[in-house]
């Protein structure tokens, strides 16, 4: 039979953060002193979760390296995954992250710079990739990918951006990507004034226009009151703008520039913090290192939900075959049986959970979570509320 242990998260404290959300799903009355962006589930060095094993409270990442047999499946060296929670009060930074060779390679050739890990001019915090799928818990607003062609000249042309239309046409969503991000920033600014002015002017003679023009409308708005000056607002005028409901997912792959406006969502990804951004941030820009990690390929993704998804327990199936995620909406008239598999974290986002095993009993509340790890576990979840369990197997 395998183990189950509780952890312990820490939270990042992020500008773009929320004083509200997390305090709230916690219980408390007020808001947190700090904004409060992203509770961390898993094992990297960053913000790794602390683990109770064996009376002793350890991060989880000394426990992984001293004794990765205990929590990894077999033959694997490293937590699999890193687990988050999203409590979003302001756009994130607009950003793309690179492929595992990608990854390898600059990690290596900024060690042999002798650039500091912990420098804010360095790419490449590991050797690995990071692509990701969120889960919406609230209606959620995202940025992803580049829109298609005609969507472009309609706002250009609605809005009279003369900066946009002299852009066009490219052959790729990463072309027109990269001209904008390469615009001096004389040139940016004049963009930057065009594009509000436009927005604004278009916004007094049009209400209820179509929907294209009035969402990108209410987004260059938004990004101009929570990031005022950025020239990522340019970037995110030609990106695809997602609006999910909850329990609507979205993955992005490696190279796809994306950016999460507004919201509270999951998000699961490979244990990475490699992050090239592309703006809506006071952070390193490094111009030419995102453009070369940009893929061509730049659609909109295709929006999914559980399966079943009308079902007390629903799976998300992700990237990699060995991983996945599963929803587990447990009613307060009935018990759910649930077997935990491999390496796997269950985190709690509403009501009271109590989780049981022949031998163990653990309640966890919202941002709270257990571990499991070796062979398979039979558990019975009582209470009301509703959890997530990623899974590595």
């Amino acid at each position: 039979m395998g183990e189950l242990f509780r952890l312990v998260n820490k939270t990042q404290h992020y500008a773009w953060g929320s004083h509200e959300t997390l305090a709230h799903m916690r219980g408390l009355s007020g808001p947190s002193d700090q904004p409060e962006a992203e509770v961390w589930v898993g094992a990297h060095p960053s913000a790794p979760s602390e683990i109770d094993i064996d009376g002793h409270k350890m991060g989880l990442d000394r426990v992984v390296e001293n004794t990765p047999d205990r929590i990894l499946p077999q033959g694997v060296k490293n937590f699999p995954f890193l687990f988050k929670i999203l409590a979003i009060d302001a756009p994130l930074s607009i950003q793309v992250h690179p492929t595992d060779a990608q990854a390898e390679s600059g990690f290596d050739r900024e060690n042999q710079e002798g650039i500091a890990l912990d420098d804010s001019s360095r790419n490449y915090k590991d050797r690995h990739s990071k692509p990701e799928t969120v889960i919406a818990l609230t209606p959620m607003k995202i940025l992803t990918g580049v829109r298609p062609d005609h969507e472009i000249q309609e706002i250009a042309t609605a809005f009279g951006l003369s900066w946009l239309a002299d852009l066009l046409p490219v052959n790729s969503g990463k072309e027109l990507l990269a001209k904008i991000i390469r615009l001096s920033e004389g040139d940016a600014a004049v963009a930057l004034e065009e594009t509000l002015d436009g927005v604004r002017t278009w916004a007094k003679t049009h209400t209820g226009g179509p929907c294209t023009l009035e969402r990108a409308a209410e987004l260059v708005e938004h990004i101009e009151e929570k990031c005022p000056g950025d020239r990522g607002l340019l970037v995110a005028v030609v990106m695809n703008l997602l609006y999910l409901e909850p329990g609507d997912s979205a993955f992005t792959p490696d190279g796809q520039v994306h950016a999460y406006v507004s919201g509270t969502a999951i998000e699961i990804m490979n244990p990475s913090d490699n992050v090239l951004r592309a703006g809506l941030t006071p952070k390193h820009i490094d111009t030419q290192e995102l453009i070369e990690v940009l893929r061509d390929d730049q659609c909109a993704p295709e929006v999914v939900r559980a399966n079943p998804d009308d079902a007390v327990v629903g799976k998300f199936s992700l990237w990699d075959e060995r991983l996945s995620l599963i929803r587990i909406r447990v009613p307060a008239s009935q018990a759910v049986d649930f077997t935990f598999e491999g390496t796997s974290t269950l985190l709690s986002v509403a009501g009271e959970l109590t989780v049981e095993s022949e031998q163990q009993s653990f309640t966890v509340y919202p941002t709270e979570s257990l571990l499991h790890s070796g062979s398979d576990t039979a558990t019975t979840i009582r209470g009301l509320g509703e959890a997530y369990v990623a899974t590595y197997v």
